[in-house]
Parts: structure tokens; sequence; C-alpha cells
């Protein structure tokens, strides 16, 4: 994995890689922005302008923008009645009991794939002849709706959808042990997934719902989500607010003016010691998603959902940007003055 680290330099700002293996709207780890914002704005004798996020606009698609029709798959109940002979007659009976009906999300496509396998096995068992053209019109249809099956498995799964909505709130603190707890539980899941849609071939559901249990308890990855869009846009805002320190503050003549100590302070407090190493982790935290993003992108059938999953891989970036166009103003203060970042 590579973990993007940024870095503030007295003579420049860097971007180092180094190889390493409801609804309150609370800004958690982002407060920080907020403080830094009003100290400066303080020290500076600026009128204090908030900078507080929006509620962010990247959402995943609703339900009923997603959702596929399924022309329900039917033999006649004499034909039906013939298939005893394999696993087929057993699973229809199964599908239409009311527990079968009850079936939704990624359960109901874990059902298609294996009603296509049983549909395919009874085909080519030595009892179908006489059924066996009805037998293939039934795989037919069932193969042509399987896009539909799955498209509605992402539209529905509350399991899925809650692991890649943007949350309510930013986290209250890195951890990385529900960290991993989130991310392990969505890579399982894909590389499972994964399998099924690429084989057509259905193994126990066991692992997969047991991962979106998991996904469906834990706030972590939308909270990631959120914090990486909050500190993103809390640092363009500062950054359109002071595109640069007053050359009032600036040190000349090898004086040092006392504003120029007090912000000095304040970065070194607030940015160096909190802030920076927070996005950092948090960056990392999300560059280890991107290919479980990107298989996930590649396998949902709708083009809206594609668009979305792509929008939410882009974040590490967007942050990584925001962060070191807000630094470069403060490289050129902390240069004309010769200090030292992080060392009072």
């Amino acid at each position: 994995m590579k973990r993007s680290v940024l870095i503030f330099r007295p003579f420049g700002y860097v971007l180092v890689v180094l190889g390493l293996s409801a609804c309150s709207d609370d800004p958690g780890l982002t407060e920080y922005a907020d403080k830094l914002n009003n100290q400066v704005h303080s020290t500076l004798n600026l009128p204090t302008q908030t900078i507080q996020a929006p509620k962010p606009q990247l959402q995943y698609p609703a339900k009923r923008d997603l959702a596929h029709n399924i022309e329900r798959t039917s033999m006649g109940l004499l034909d039906s009645l013939q298939l005893n002979h394999c696993q087929l007659g057993q699973l229809i009976a199964e599908n239409n009991s009311s527990l079968g009906r009850l079936k939704n999300g990624f359960s109901r496509y874990h059902a298609d794939l294996t009603m296509i396998q049983a549909l395919n096995e009874c085909i080519e068992h030595p009892d179908s002849t006489g059924v066996k053209d009805k037998l293939k019109e039934a795989l037919a249809h069932k193969e042509s709706q399987l896009k539909n099956s799955l498209a509605n498995a992402f539209a529905r799964d509350d399991g899925l959808r809650k692991a890649l909505s943007v949350g309510n709130n930013s986290l209250p603190k890195i951890h990385v042990t529900e960290y991993n707890y989130a991310v392990n539980a969505l890579e399982r899941f894909t590389r499972i997934l994964e399998r099924w849609s690429y084989t057509k071939k259905a193994d126990d559901p066991a692992e997969l719902i047991k991962m979106l249990g998991r996904l469906e308890r834990s706030n972590y990855l939308p909270d990631l989500y959120r914090t990486m869009l909050d500190y993103s846009y809390k640092l363009e805002k500062m950054t359109e607010l002071l595109p640069e320190i007053p050359q009032s503050v600036y040190c000349q003549n090898d004086q040092v003016p006392d504003k120029a100590l007090e912000l000095k302070k304040a970065f070194n407090a607030i940015y160096i010691e909190e802030m920076q190493g927070d996005i950092a982790e948090i960056i990392e935290q999300h560059q280890r998603l991107l290919m479980t993003l990107e298989s996930l992108e590649g396998i949902a059938p709708q083009p809206e959902l594609k668009t979305y999953i792509a929008e939410l891989g882009t974040l590490s970036k967007k942050l990584t940007d925001a962060s070191v166009h807000f630094v470069r103003p403060w490289q050129r203060f902390y240069s004309a003055c010769d200090f030292t970042p992080g060392l009072d």
C-alpha cells in the first residue's frame, strides 16, 4: 500500500509518497480547522467568517433511481411437477414459499444465480427429456433478468448502501480497529461478489451475508468519507479567505512582529501538531479502499452508480490538493521569517 504524507518545510511544501505495508452534522476531527480559522482571523484583527461545511451533495443514488423491473420466470404447474429428479424442483418450491419471497438484495441475487445453476444441471439430466425445451426457455429468460437482479441488489441492500454512503458526521477520532473491521468486511464482500459475477456461480452465501451485516452495523466508512469532504471544503474555504498571509506580519530586517509569532504558534499547535497527521492518516485509509471501489464500480450495472462510486474514489486526491493549496501561503510566510514548523 502507498501512504501519501503531506510534509510542511520552511523552504518548500512537498508531497512525499512512503511505501508502508442521525443528523447532527458533528464536525468531529474537522473542528481543528474551525479553531485555526478563528485564531488566525482574531490575530489579524479580521472579521471571522464561518467555514462550516454544508451537507455534501455527493450521495448514494436513491433506491427508486437504481431499481430495475424484473420479469418473473415461470413454468407451468404440470411441467414443474416433473422436476423432482433434479434439485430444480426443490428450489422452485423454496422460492415460492413465504420465506423465499422475502429474499431481497444480494440474497435474491444469490437465489437467482443458484436457480440458473440448477436449470443448467437439470437440462443435462437424462430424466429431463420431456421438459428440456421448456427448461431451456426458462434458463434463457432467467439469464436475461440476471443483470436486473444484480442492479436491485446494489439498489436495495442496506449493508452495502451504508458502506458506500457519505455519513452525517465527521469522524470523532481516527480509530484503526474500527476502520479495519469495516474495510476488511467490504473487501471480503467484494471478492465474493466478483467471483459470483464473473463465474455466474454462487457458493454458500453465509460469508457474504455476514460481511454485509458488519457493514450495516459500522459508521466508520461513511464518517470517513464525510471527514474528507468536510476537511476539503474547510481547507479550500480558508485558502479563499486568506490566499496570502499579509505582508505586514512578514519578518523584515531581522524584526519579528508579535503577530507573526502568534500566527506561528497557532499554525504549529493546530495544523502541524493536529491536522496534518490526521489528514495524512485519513488519506492513507481511503487509499486502501481504492482497489475495492474500482472493483465495485466495475460490477455495478447502473451508470449513475458507477459515476457515484468513481467520485467516491477521488476523495483522497481532492483532500491532498486542498491541503497543498492551503499550506502554500503559510510556507512563504514561514520562509520569510525563517520559522521552523512544529518548534517553538
